[in-house]
């Protein structure tokens, strides 16, 4: 897209959301800000899962009204550009990673509202397969598609992380996932699903939230940066990028990359950004708010939203965590031997 076709779906998409946020029921609010109790827990709780998908039904809303409709901050690659454009360089990043070609079947496990899917599908040619447990976000997904005549090459369905994938084995020459690896209850076990169900010399591509070499779990401040950007992110499980490794080593895929791919190993430039975009909405939404122009829980869920963006870039600086790690593998082609 130009840049004025992106200017005019951004303030659309922004629109539509804020339209979404006006009409949320009041037990739909409540629920979403219950739901952050979620991020100092585990998912062994199988209510944490309903808590997680009541998150993402508003998240979602609150996402859309700037550029991470998308629900991720991309990796650095390039640093005069925006979080848009970062993520449309790292999605075609991507793509050449996984070796997309047209007519290829790809699983996107975790698809939020279809955007990165309609992406690659568009750019490929490639049938695209999205996942989620959030009804919000696939009816999204699927009005997106259909809108932009991507139906024949996008399809969403309702599935859990967490289950057994309902696909045969063998179904897609490659999988990848952004960001949604900390809602597994069982690594192992999710990455035996997703071996089984890539074609053999398919490659999977990961990018993930992880603690880096400098985070100590002795430092009180440390611990207390963990605990505050866990829930401005949506993150449960904190790995480090060597157990995301060796447990797909485990399970048979041969690792090719696994490390924070941000130009300098930094992403604070973006988090800067997108902390600087909502402080910003917050102000104008206050003032609608005292107008009585904006209903009062518009400020109750940015307030929520916005809270500890600071947090997430002094680890940053730190280099204590990062959203960046981008893990490719590859399952073995015993054909070829």
């Amino acid at each position: 897209m130009t840049t004025a076709q992106v200017t005019m779906y951004r303030l659309k998409t922004a629109l539509r959301s804020l339209l979404a946020i006006y009409r949320l029921p009041q037990e739909q609010i409540d629920a979403f800000l219950r739901s952050y109790e979620s991020f100092n827990k585990d998912m062994s709780d199988e209510n944490e899962e309903q808590s997680i998908a009541n998150y993402y039904a508003v998240l979602n809303h609150l996402c859309a009204l700037g550029e991470v409709e998308k629900m991720y901050i991309p990796p650095v690659m390039d640093l005069t550009k925006g979080i848009y454009d970062n993520q449309i360089l790292f999605e075609e990043k991507m793509s050449k990673d996984l070796s997309i070609k047209e007519g290829d079947k790809v699983l996107d496990m975790g698809c939020g509202r279809g955007r990165v899917a309609a992406h690659l599908a568009t750019i490929t040619k490639a049938k695209v397969t999205g996942f989620n447990i959030d009804d919000v976000q696939l009816t999204s997904a699927k009005e997106f598609v259909s809108l932009n005549k991507l139906a024949d090459s996008c399809q969403f369905i309702k599935a859990n992380l967490n289950d057994p994938f309902p696909f045969d084995d063998a179904s897609f020459d490659s999988l990848y996932q952004i960001q949604v690896l900390t809602y597994a209850k069982n690594k192992e076990k999710l990455f035996a699903e997703m071996f089984r169900v890539l074609k053999p010399g398919g490659k999977i591509s990961f990018l993930d939230w992880v603690q880096l070499d400098n985070y100590n779990c002795t430092n009180e401040h440390h611990r207390d940066l963990l605990k505050r950007i866990k829930p401005l992110i949506g993150a449960i499980d904190t790995p480090t990028a060597e157990e995301i490794k060796s447990t797909l080593e485990k399970v048979g895929f041969n690792v090719l990359l696994n490390k924070d791919i941000s130009v300098g190993g930094h992403q604070a430039p973006l988090i800067e950004k997108i902390d600087k975009y909502y402080e910003h909405m917050q102000k104008f939404v206050y003032f609608m708010v005292k107008l009585h122009l904006l209903p009062k829980h518009f400020k109750v869920l940015l307030d929520r939203f916005s809270q500890d963006g600071e947090s997430f870039i002094e680890a940053d600086h730190l280099g204590l965590f990062t959203t960046s790690c981008q893990t490719i593998a590859e399952k073995p082609d015993v054909s070829l031997h």
